[in-house]
């Protein structure tokens, strides 16, 4: 699915006192099987950006279309063809069990029960959580990342095209964190599925994204390839975000040694250069 939004503006409390402009003027293109992150300050109108490509949210002006048809004032995608996960989406689990949570969506479309058995175990093997094991169990038992996972599982069995998450990771432990991004790589890598995620963690977007947007008092203040912008060490602190840490150790590297290393954001490439500069490699530099 082609996503575009050509001059977003939204306003809220329009017309009053209080109108505060979260986005403005956004041009925005992503095409089919991309990974994006979409990162940037507090208050910077990433969620609100994020609802307004999903259709949640209609624009104050401009257009969102998705396969070239602008949606309305009242704008939904069809139905199966996007995903959308608000901040908490465990907030979101209803059912009694994780099976009929994981469900409800492939039922409301009109599919046969194998269909939506198969869906179901699919959807939840896919975030690491056995449908033996967990299917049974009420979604109020489970741990916040368990409960994370069985509201993502939710979103795959309707085999979405495009997934667009809201801080898919955030309030989770940093080995949930990691699985759950490395799952998102690999569902894109695999399936070609568009993923959209806004995040704040620089290391997160460092391994989940291949295009990084950063958004700034509701407009784009860049939008490019991410190892080139989360390079850019003057770039992230003007909008109050961090180097990655394999990018951080690169810059440290190079300063210890006098020389120029190349900045990394893949994890064990970077363990690699610090091996090689420990062991006395002259020059060493990855990219």
């Amino acid at each position: 699915m082609h996503i575009e939004a050509h001059n977003v503006s939204l306003s809220y409390q329009e017309g009053t006192p209080f109108e505060f402009k979260a986005v403005s003027g956004v041009d925005l293109a992503f095409a089919p099987g991309e990974r994006i992150g979409i990162a940037g300050p507090v208050g910077s109108g990433k969620s609100t950006l994020l609802a307004l490509l999903a259709g949640i949210m209609a624009p104050t002006s401009g257009d969102v279309a998705h396969d070239g048809r602008k949606l309305g004032r009242k704008p939904l995608p069809g139905p199966g063809s996007l995903g959308f996960a608000f901040q908490s989406p465990e907030n979101c689990l209803f059912e009694k069990t994780v099976h009929d949570d994981v469900a409800f969506a492939p039922r409301a479309l009109g599919l046969k029960a194998e269909e939506v058995n198969r869906l179901t175990k699919e959807a939840l093997a896919c975030v690491g959580l056995d449908v033996e094991r967990f299917g049974s169990r009420s979604p109020f038992s489970l741990s916040l990342g368990e409960q994370r996972r069985v509201a993502l599982a939710g979103l795959l069995a309707m085999r979405p095209r495009v997934l667009l998450l809201d801080e898919p990771t955030a309030h989770l432990d940093p080995l949930c964190r990691h699985d759950i991004i490395e799952r998102l790589v690999r569902l894109n890598d695999e399936t070609g599925v568009t993923v959209v995620m806004v995040g704040h963690d620089m290391d997160e977007m460092a391994h989940f994204s291949k295009r990084l947007v950063i958004m700034d008092g509701g407009r784009v203040a860049a939008d490019d390839d991410s190892g080139r912008l989360l390079s850019d060490r003057n770039l992230l602190e003007r909008y109050s975000l961090r180097l990655p840490g394999t990018v951080e150790l690169c810059h440290l590297l190079g300063e210890a040694t006098g020389g120029i290393v190349a900045p990394v954001l893949d994890e064990p490439a970077a363990v690699e250069l610090l091996f090689q500069m420990a062991g006395g490699a002259e020059g060493a530099s990855c990219s």
